[in-house]
């Protein structure tokens, strides 16, 4: 499907030139009713200029049959690739078109990376959206207030919090394509000043072959996937001022993995566990709040292939062991210094380390590599302050500072100037100026690629655009610009001559884009929702540029009609558009990916405290890869139930 089709069908829809849509439960505007914490303070989307998108429990209950990663790929900006590939698909974010490690993840107001992985990100397979209350979506640099890897955005995930009676449970139970099953169970409560929650969920499904059969005769197996995860809360109130929480997040997957693009692998196979345990404390009087919180996170990621069907000469047997600690200390305040005046004032401490191991055999001989976590370490001590105004005749700004100290780079700074301008109730202008910068991972510093002259990313972000609630909120409509110029951009290297390769240091990069949003409500009886992402953008190497964001495509759309045309039955049909891209470095074919369009419809009926529901994907079985080589999900569907009481 080309864009020219796609705007067209959009017009004939009756959408407004230039204008796209967004759900009533993925609130893009609301400006005087949605609060978000995209300044580490609760503030209405109309007090703040920052690009903020938040998901809420409506929008994740109607996504039952998918995993985080495929329902944030449903939001303008966000591409996370291989989120359609078979379950356990390492994910790359592609954030703005950013490149996979400048996108951060934050659960509970924790910061969560895994630094076994060459980008550091946290594995978004890890969370089960049935252990999530809520998301917010927040654009643009943000590393003043969130930090290294907050170049391009942050991804906050509210999990699920204990409810006000002593007890109350809830479970789920689904089955669908590839054998897949998904069932979960949990209890929450409040007794006296204890607030407690347990959530137990397990997932486990046949799979399909991760590897894309070319000649369709080869009989390539099935790669499994496996889950269990468990999450735990504690919650004590001392007094209405002050309160303390435990968390303990658990998970555990194995699945199975094929040997490459086009390439079986009958005993290849993989286990991930990434365990984070939390500790928080706040105190809140009149308008001042202080947090403290301690976090311990570790990733352990283990392959082996030990194939007697043996697929490639390279490997007849291998296995790779890989350790990420991530050791973290926060606090902050926030003091409301006058009525239109508020300061935020806070410390962080990182200590991170990774611990590798890995051994091949092959008809070449035998390779071997190690990492120790004695060397591949790092620490970073760091100072950030933001200074709020807000309602002063309309006119709202954020000013902002970050000084780090890392053990490895020293000194660096970062700053935001963020101001907006409510024209009047239901229009809002805004303008972000903020720079960012990206420590080189422990992995892109110390393995066998490893390069210890690397110089940290350092960029300056812009957007500017509008925001505002029209026909007494029932219209809702953003529009956002931006411009990212990257400096010291860290790139993999393979020398054309050697063929040895290495992280380096490109020259610049500068990328650009747009996103179109809009909410409409269609009376009582649901919502139209449609977002529009454009990005582009090139890298100058040597003084010369060149087209560089692979497997990102410029165009995304997303459209979902969500409809209640009788009480307690709810259908929401929905469409996705991805856009011509470029294949990865060293992918096969033809440069260029073609573009591709998937449908989906959820279905769902509740009777009392009981839902049934049903989802089907890609209900015109396309054909596409996101990945050169690896399957993507074709036709496939989820039913089931859940119940609360």
């Amino acid at each position: 499907m080309s864009i020219k089709k796609i705007i067209y069908l959009i017009s004939v829809l009756g959408i407004s030139p230039g204008i796209w849509a967004q759900s009533d439960s993925t609130k893009t505007g609301q400006l005087n009713e949605v609060v978000v914490t995209a300044t580490k303070s609760d503030l209405k989307q109309s007090q703040t200029g920052k690009i903020v998108t938040v998901l809420d429990q409506k929008f994740i209950n109607n996504n039952p049959g998918r995993t985080l990663s495929e329902l944030l790929n449903t939001q303008a900006g966000v591409f996370l690739n291989g989120a359609n590939n078979t379950l356990g698909t390492n994910i790359d974010s592609y954030f703005r078109g950013a490149a996979a490690g400048n996108l951060l993840f934050v659960i509970d107001g924790i910061p969560v990376y895994d630094p076994s992985q060459p980008s550091n990100v946290f594995d978004p397979n890890s969370i089960p959206l049935e252990q999530i209350e809520k998301i917010e979506i927040l654009k643009g640099g943000q590393s003043t207030l969130w930090g290294s890897d907050a170049v391009a955005g942050v991804i906050q995930i509210f999990l699920k919090k204990e409810h006000r009676k002593k007890v109350e449970a809830n479970g789920s139970f689904s089955y669908g394509s590839y054998q897949t099953l998904r069932t979960g169970a949990g209890l929450d409560g409040t007794i006296d000043k204890l607030g407690y929650q347990v959530q137990y969920n397990y997932t486990k499904s046949a799979g399909m072959s991760a590897a894309y059969d070319s000649l369709g005769n080869q009989n390539f197996d099935k790669d499994y996937f496996s889950q269990n995860n468990l999450q735990a809360e504690l919650h004590y109130a001392f007094s209405k001022r002050l309160n303390i929480k435990a968390l303990g997040n658990l998970s555990n997957y194995h699945n199975g993995l094929d040997e490459g693009a086009f390439t079986d692998a009958k005993d290849y196979t993989a286990r991930n566990k990434n365990n984070i345990g939390a500790f928080a404390m706040n105190y809140h009087h009149n308008d001042f709040s202080w947090n403290a919180r301690v976090s311990y996170q570790q990733a352990r990621r283990s392959f082996v292939d030990d194939s007697t069907d043996i697929s490639s000469p390279y490997s007849k047997y291998s296995s790779g062991n890989y350790t990420g600690n991530t050791f973290t200390v926060e606090t902050f305040g926030d003091c409301k210094l006058e009525k239109h005046l508020q300061l935020v004032l806070g410390a962080q401490y990182i200590r991170q380390s990774t611990d590798q191991h890995y051994i091949n055999i092959s008809d070449f001989g035998d390779y071997f590599s190690t990492l120790n976590k004695d060397s591949a370490k790092s620490k970073q001590y760091s100072l950030y302050g933001s200074l709020l105004l807000t309602g002063l005749n309309g006119f709202n700004m954020e000013i902002g500072g970050r000084l780090n100290n890392h053990s490895v780079y020293g000194n660096n700074g970062t700053f935001t100037v963020n101001p907006s301008f409510n024209v009047n109730k239901h229009l809002k202008l805004f303008l972000n100026i903020s720079s960012g910068y990206k420590i080189p991972t422990l992995y892109q510093l110390y393995s066998e690629f490893g390069n210890k002259n690397l110089k940290p990313e350092s960029s300056i972000t812009y957007e500017f655009g509008a925001q505002s609630d029209l026909l007494s909120q029932m219209l809702s409509l953003r529009a956002a610009f931006f411009k990212r110029d990257t400096k010291n951009l860290i790139i993999f290297y393979t020398d054309p001559t050697t063929y040895l390769s290495k992280y380096i240091n490109g020259s610049e990069q500068n990328d650009y884009g747009f996103e179109l949003e809009q909410t409409l409500q269609l009376g009582n009886t649901g919502s139209w929702s449609n977002n529009l992402a454009f990005v582009d953008g090139k890298g100058i190497q040597d003084g010369k540029k060149t087209s560089n964001l692979f497997r990102r495509p410029k165009f995304t759309w997303n459209s979902i009609l969500t409809m209640q045309p009788v009480r307690r039955f709810t259908v929401s049909p929905s469409i996705r558009y991805v856009g011509k891209r470029l294949k990865g470095p060293f992918d096969m074919g033809p440069d260029e990916m073609p573009a591709y369009y998937t449908i989906d419809c959820f279905l769902s009926y509740g009777i009392s405290h009981v839902r049934f529901f049903a989802e089907f994907h890609n209900i015109t079985n396309q054909q596409y890869f996101d990945i050169v080589g690896y399957n993507s999900k074709r036709f496939n569907m989820m039913a089931g139930f859940n119940f609360n009481f």
